[in-house]
């Protein structure tokens, strides 16, 4: 039986390994982070929650706290009011990707509720709601 050269344990060069995997792979950009620093830890989201001021809608709440940073952080909640896993998991992208495509004033913390209505929506509705919650924030500029 012939073996390949350089496909043992101990071969040098990609694999398909976890290892390799784990280096980043696929874009050559420092990826969603660099674009969108992610709040993170409960006690992060508590702090949002307990001094920011809020705005809503029908589909959306936003909570901002002036944060000090040169930066805005973000987080996105949905609770399972808004549906199975799947369909929170696509609200929180959406939102995800139209935020991060706003011009938006640094210095914020920022948390995006889903309400259960956001499940039925699109994105450019997720999106538009999003950015006249930011504006009634200070947050964005006046969307007209």
């Amino acid at each position: 039986m012939a073996s390949w050269p350089a496909t043992g344990p101990g071969a040098d060069g990609p694999s398909s390994s976890g290892d390799a995997s784990r280096g980043g792979g696929g874009s050559p950009s420092k990826g969603a982070v660099a674009r969108l620093i992610r709040l993170r830890g409960r006690r992060a989201f508590d702090e949002v929650f307990r001094r920011g001021r809020a705005y809503s809608d029908d589909l959306l709440v936003v909570r901002v706290l002036p944060n000090g940073l040169p930066y805005n952080r973000f987080g996105f909640v949905a609770g399972k009011r808004v549906g199975k896993a799947v369909v929170r998991n696509k609200v929180k992208r959406r939102l995800r990707e139209g935020i991060r495509l706003m011009e938006l004033r640094p210095g914020w913390d920022i948390v995006v509720i889903a309400r259960p209505a956001a499940a039925a929506a699109d994105y450019h509705t997720l999106k538009r709601s999003a950015l006249r919650l930011l504006s009634r924030a200070g947050v964005a500029p006046a969307s007209g």
